[in-house]
């Protein structure tokens, strides 16, 4: 088990190398390249003594780096975070300190601007859809998406946007 240990380790410290991981991500990926169950928590236990990984550390890296690459509705943020594995409440909170200063519908206006471009000379209705779509992938929710698309679009069913 040492050995497993020590290869789980070097393993661990390589994936980390590239980015900060959650401890369920760490384990997963561990578990993956083959490493027993005991040597993959010894590994994820000796890491976070050591203050190497930590969720809450974790959740507000990846919150701020993903709130700063593009704009993205709180929604999409905190589903991202639970599927890397952070306890719910962990993610509200790294979601709370990123987002803070900035609301939803600043964020969601942002993502719009960006691409109004796409959009210039499509029928109103079909810019509209568009946007729609667009800005509910990226998480934002219903109220806000519907207010920037007549903001932006306007109100009417012909010319573009």
């Amino acid at each position: 088990m040492k050995e497993s240990v020590s290869e789980a380790r070097t393993a661990a410290l390589r994936l980390l190398k590239f980015r900060p991981r959650s401890e369920a991500e760490l384990k997963n990926r561990l578990s993956e390249k083959g490493f027993d169950e005991a040597a993959v928590q010894a590994v994820v236990e000796d890491l976070r003594r050591v203050g190497l990984i930590g969720d809450a550390r974790f959740a507000r890296y990846f919150a701020a780096q993903q709130i700063s690459s593009k704009p993205v509705g709180r929604r999409l943020l905190l589903n991202r975070l639970r599927s890397k594995g952070v306890d719910p409440q962990l993610a509200e909170v790294a979601v709370q300190a990123a987002t803070e200063g900035k609301e939803d519908l600043e964020r969601a206006r942002e993502a719009a601007s960006h691409r109004t471009a796409a959009l210039k000379g499509l029928p109103r209705q079909t810019a509209q859809r568009r946007l729609f779509g667009y800005l509910s992938r990226r998480g934002f929710s219903g109220d806000v998406v519907y207010k920037v698309v007549r903001e932006v679009c306007g109100h009417g069913s012909t010319g573009s946007p």
